[in-house]
């Protein structure tokens, strides 16, 4: 907003006399949207008033207002020292933009860069701007552009416009040209010296010479009508796309920087890459080759590829047939194949031969085959290798394959994979090996075992390639590494793999062997060819010849599968993750996260058994075999001599001899069976099916008859009904104890027997027994049970200071006190617990303990008498359950508390109950009356305290209601008549209040009188 005043007429006048030199001046901006950039920028100030201060512009050289939805642009003649403008699309968003459709720059004259993609313009002049070096002018509605003024272009973008031709033969500076989807049917570039990135695709070229631009980098042509294309003078070309043309030949043998190059949907009948070592991506499908050469020792580089739709093509030359076989299965037809060398005439594949099933003691080397040989084209007289598997058996860690007396074998050097069990017998400068130098090595190859105890059965597979062969099912299999590689991308990868012919398709798994091999021994895990996507839980092989059955051997690890997340896709567990070589169902991408255990690390393909094929005979198999004999059972033991026979079977093949050592000793015998002669002890003999490390021990076991019993005393007793312990032994074996001199059944087995109880005499028998052989005489063992001292414990009370006689109570006997002495009687003067021990004469000698407890009783002593009215209590100074008490002497009670004790002077008796003594007391017990009826009818006609005569000092004063004394009784006076100063007193309540002495407190209460 700029200040307006507003002046008075006369004023206005004046000024309209004058020139204006002195007052500001202004630039029309007729586009609001316009201005508000300019206000937004902060060259402009206030509202909108479709103007802004030329001194505010005149000197910006910077202006950026993209999207700002400008449709007139109006005013920008005044920013004249303007370097860069910019009137594209803001924040890379199409719609936000601007509408400009005429741009008048003419002003000018200093613009460097000007960027004005997204608008409608049609036309524009740019002849003034001489020293414009950037021109983007992408996407408006421009049919011709003239840059032959702006000669200090760099930089020029023009696509997405209509022009059918550009000259830019004056713009010799520039590097950077983008003019795609035009309609350009020419472009010279001859001036363009320093052009380094082309971009003109979608146009109507059917040339394009580039012989000029040595310099360039990056170049972009496809969608054209280009038919030939010559780029042998662009030594620094990187990246190249030249697509969807019409281009019969193209050289690009100069082009060594290339990486990226996209000739596809061409007219390419041969397409030489040997030189270009840096390429990365190659799209040459859809194209008529016959010939593609890739051999540039550098195809590990090459990580993008498409070579399908050649019809014509069916080979490819690499530098290595397993790498690109292993790699690139996708990149190509099926009926392509990738060869080392496209050149050679096709041969027949080899056929391998191999002899030599064997037997094989442990511990030792044998060679794997007796005779070997390998057929082949005579056009082929050589292969990369050798491999040889143990495919079944193997124990990892143990076994062994390697090349004895190697210095005869330098043609050939020999790799030893533990985990695959398989030995690789290839060339030492990798290139290929003559069959005869193979087949010399293969009979040289020999296997060991270094454990004393392996046994079972070892097959070693011959193969030609490198895939694993099973002789079981006479397939291959191949382990493909792609990291992440989902399970749909795998089952095609190996649909359109191939090895020696046979079509590849993910691996079925039918048998343990066959788990092994592609699990345990894999030099990977990854995808296989199970699937229950079409019905969740129904497992089934949807690969290969089996596709559509039942699993019905399966081999998953613990808690699979668990379908968790759409897991159906059937999967090898990565080593470490349970049980090695098992599996585990997966979704069809698996973990997505980089170094899972349940990422996919590759796939394994198997060959073999699809319709039509025969089976190659490429791989042969040998096997050994460790004999084993297996002995029968022992015969059955015999009592002193005899003869034994044994038992045993082998291993097919091998010959059983039977020994007396474990190690060397004499031969025996030979043979399934073996009769001993007659011996007299246990012997040990030992049988073997040919490996003395595995010869195994039998045992004829001679069992010695023990002699008869004897008993361990000539006889038991003891005291009363109980167990008893009995023994007896002989010279071997143990002893059976029976109830019975002959037969019956054993109630016992062992020297020492502890009989249940037992009340009277009885008598049991040993027999002795030695592993079955029995001595039939048996030996009585006899038992006496006697009656022990009937005794009966006592409690007894004892006077204090006095004594008492204990007695045993059983007479004849001998005795044991616990106070020492042994008399049938003792006497004590103590109180406690004796004991004493009475026994029975010999040959008894039955004990039995009796026990007396003496009570020591005192005389109990009278501690005091506490009288509350007619209630009594006694309190003595010990008390005692066996003290009683009495107040008449007459009656007594065991409890102290007595009650309606009469008034008066009364006694009190405590005493011992059992008459050790006791103790007496007198006490007084004083009666108040409740009520009195003075009326002199000689029924309680007086009121007086019953016991108080006891109390020589005793008083007793009485008062009304108010406390007016009354009477006062004594020793002298101790009665009342109701009356006062002779005058009967009215029927109430009087209070009482009883003084016995100095040391004894006042008693109080109240009775009534009644009339």
């Amino acid at each position: 907003m700029k200040t307006i005043y507003f002046l008075k007429p006369q004023h206005l006048f004046f000024l309209l006399l004058f020139p204006l030199t002195g007052f500001a001046q202004y630039t029309s901006i007729p586009d609001p949207n316009f201005e508000q950039a300019l206000i937004d920028l902060g060259i402009d100030s206030g509202v909108i008033d479709s103007q802004v201060l030329t001194a505010n512009v005149k000197d910006v050289t910077i202006l950026f207002i993209q999207g700002r939805n400008i449709a007139d642009l109006t005013g920008i003649e005044s920013f004249v020292k303007l370097e860069r403008l910019a009137l594209g699309i803001a924040n890379d968003n199409i719609y936000q933009r601007n509408a400009l459709t005429t741009l008048n720059l003419t002003n000018n004259i200093f613009l460097k860069s000007l960027s004005c993609e997204y608008n409608e313009l049609s036309t524009i002049d740019l002849s003034k701007n001489t020293a414009l070096e950037v021109l983007s002018i992408d996407n408006n509605k421009l049919s011709s552009l003239d840059v032959s003024k702006n000669t200090s272009l760099n930089t020029l973008f023009f696509s997405n416009n209509n022009l059918t031709s550009i000259d830019i033969t004056k713009n010799t500076s520039l590097t950077s040209l983008s003019c795609f989807f035009n309609k350009l049917t020419a472009l010279d570039l001859s001036k363009n010296i320093n052009l380094i990135a082309l971009r003109c695709d979608n146009n109507n070229l059917s040339n394009l010479d580039l012989s000029k631009n040595a310099a360039l980098q990056f170049l972009i042509a496809n969608n054209n009508q280009i038919t030939s294309l010559n780029v042998s003078n662009n030594p620094d070309l990187g990246f190249f796309d030249c697509g969807k043309n019409q281009i019969t030949s193209l050289d690009i043998s100069n082009n060594s920087i290339l990486g990226h190059l996209d000739c596809n949907n061409n007219q390419l009948s041969s397409l030489d890459l040997s030189k270009n070592i840096n390429l990365t991506t190659l799209l040459c499908n859809d194209n008529l080759l016959t010939n593609l050469n890739l051999k540039n020792g550098q195809n590990a580089k090459i990580s993008h590829g498409n070579f399908k739709s050649n019809s014509s093509l069916t080979c490819i030359q690499v530098d290595n047939e397993i790498y690109s076989n292993t790699n690139w299965t996708a990149y190509k037809e099926s009926t392509a194949k990738y060869s080392n060398d496209c050149s050679k005439p096709a041969t027949t594949a080899p056929i391998v031969k191999a002899t030599g099933d064997q037997l094989y003691c442990p511990q030792n080397t044998i060679k794997i085959v007796t005779d070997f040989t390998i057929t082949h084209d005579p056009a082929e007289t050589a292969t990369e290798g050798v491999y040889i598997q143990i495919s079944s058996g193997y124990s990892s860690g143990l076994d062994l394959l390697a090349l004895s007396n190697a210095a005869a074998h330098p043609n050939v050097i020999t790799s030893w994979d533990a985990t695959a069990g398989k030995l690789s017998i290839t060339s030492p400068t990798g290139g290929n090996v003559l069959y005869s130098d193979l087949v010399d090595a293969v009979k040289d190859v020999v296997f060991s075992n270094s454990s004393a105890t392996a046994s079972g059965t070892r097959t070693f597979s011959i193969t030609i390639g490198n895939a694993n062969y099973l002789p079981s099912t006479q397939h291959f299999y191949l382990f493909v590494p792609s990291i992440g590689i989902t399970w749909t991308s795998a089952k095609a990868a190996a649909e359109a793999s191939t090895y020696y012919g046979l079509t590849g398709y993910l691996a079925t798994v039918l048998s343990a062997d066959e788990a092994q091999l592609i699990g345990e021994q894999a030099s990977g895990t990854g995808w296989i060819g199970g699937s229950d996507a079409e019905t969740e839980g129904l497992w089934k092989w949807v690969t290969g010849p089996e596709a559509g059955t039942i699993m019905n051997y399966t081999f998953w690890n613990s808690g699979e599968p668990n379908n968790l997340g759409e897991e159906d896709y059937a999967h090898i567990t990565q080593p470490g993750i349970g049980i090695r070589g098992s599996w585990n169902d997966l979704s069809n991408t698996g973990s997505l996260t980089s170094g899972d255990p349940y990422q996919p690390k590759g796939y394994v393909v198997e060959y073999g058994g699809m319709p039509g094929e025969s089976p190659l005979e490429i791989a042969a198999s040998t096997k050994i075999t460790i004999p084993v004999a297996t002995p029968g059972a022992n015969p059955n033991p015999v009592c002193d001599s005899g003869t034994f026979t044994f038992t045993a079977t082998a291993t097919s093949g091998a010959t059983i001899s039977w020994y007396d050592a474990a190690v060397g000793g004499n031969l025996l015998g030979t043979g399934n069976t073996y009769t001993t002669p007659t011996i007299n002890t246990t012997t040990t003999y030992y049988v073997d099916a040919g490996c003395e490390s595995n010869r195994k021990s039998v045992t004829a076991t001679v069992n010695m008859t023990p002699t008869t019993p004897v008993a361990g005393k000539p006889s038991y007793s003891n005291c009363g009904p109980g167990s008893v312990t009995i023994s007896a032994s002989s010279n071997i074996g143990t002893i059976n104890w029976f109830t019975t001199q002959t037969g019956g059944t054993s109630v016992f087995n062992g020297n020492s027997f502890t009989t249940p109880t037992i009340s009277s005499n009885t008598t049991y028998y040993a027999e002795a027994s030695n592993s079955g052989c029995i001595n039939p005489t048996r030996t009585p063992v006899e038992i006496q049970i006697y009656t022990p001292p009937v005794v009966h414990d006592e409690t007894l009370p004892l006077c204090q200071s006095q004594t008492i006689i204990l007695d045993a109570g059983v007479s004849g006997m001998t005795y044991a006190w616990s106070n020492g002495d042994t008399t049938q009687t003792t006497p004590v003067s103590k109180g406690g617990t004796y004991t004493v021990i009475v026994t029975s004469p010999a040959p008894e000698s039955c004990s039995s303990t009796k026990t007396i407890i003496v009570e020591e009783r005192p005389v109990p002593e009278i501690d005091r008498i506490d009288v509350s009215g007619t209630r009594v209590v006694i309190y003595i100074k010990k008390q005692a359950p066996y003290f009683e008490f009495s107040v008449d002497g007459v009656n007594f009670q065991d409890s102290n508390v007595f009650y309606d004790v009469p008034g008066g002077l009364q006694t009190a008796y405590v005493r011992e109950k059992s008459g050790c003594g006791g103790d007496t007391q007198n006490f007084v017990v004083l009666v108040f009356p409740a009520f009195f009826t003075p009326n002199n009818d000689t029924h309680n006609d007086l009121w007086e305290v019953t016991g108080m005569e006891n109390y020589p000092q005793a008083e007793v004063t009485i008062f009304d209601r108010y406390g007016k004394l009354i009477a006062q009784l004594n020793a002298s006076n101790m009665t009342w008549d109701g009356t006062f100063e002779r005058t009967p007193l009215p029927a109430s309540d009087y209070w009482y209040a009883l003084k016995i002495d100095n040391t004894k407190p006042i008693l109080r209460g109240h009775f009534s009188l009644l009339r």
